[in-house]
């Protein structure tokens, strides 16, 4: 048994002892140097260290800055007041999220209503319907109303996400009302 943990440490030594050698390092800072010379090299040539890649974070959040009132169908609901926008892609004098880069993302909103009043959204994409929305205060009495919806989608670089009214927009609660979404 102690054979075998001195031959384990052995090849261990060894191979350590062999690397150092074969990088020609005569210290330290020797070392950290060809080190870093190296993966920039191995970067430039589209190898990554996935434990060291910093992964890019892309995230937003917003809500109404006002009630809504009367929206026309197909109009962008835009959400003003924002509270998170790492990345940039959100522009709350649009209400439009560009994606900074391919991939993943997941955004979620929320509606709320007045009693009495309904707000039908849409999510689309490039102007394609994604999915929908329907909060509808009306038959609920005196009572506040919210719904919301979750998506994710596949997207490429500079793809662009909206929510847009559908149909009916009465009226949607400033503050209780957000949009975010998030790079996967």
């Amino acid at each position: 048994m102690s054979f075998l943990f001195v031959s384990t440490f052995d090849k261990l030594y060894g191979a350590g002892f062999f690397f150092l050698l074969l990088l020609g390092v005569s210290g330290n800072d020797d070392f950290i140097a060809k080190y870093d010379k190296y993966h920039n090299v191995c970067k430039k040539m589209g190898y990554q260290d996935k434990q060291c890649d910093e992964k890019e974070v892309i995230a937003f959040h917003a809500r109404l800055s006002t009630n809504l009132r009367n929206l026309k169908d197909k109009d962008v609901v835009v959400f003003g007041t924002v509270t998170l926008n790492t990345g940039k892609g959100y522009n709350p004098t649009t209400g439009k999220f560009t994606a900074p880069s391919r991939w993943h993302y997941s955004f979620t909103w929320t509606i709320s209503t007045y009693p009495g009043a309904s707000f039908n959204t849409q999510l689309v994409i490039n102007g394609k319907p994604v999915s929908y929305s329907h909060v509808n205060g009306k038959t609920a009495g005196n009572n506040y109303e919210t719904g919301s919806s979750t998506v994710i989608l596949k997207m490429e670089k500079k793809d662009v996400v909206s929510i847009l009214l559908y149909d009916a927009g009465e009226l949607a609660r400033g503050d209780w009302s957000s949009f975010s979404g998030f790079k996967l």
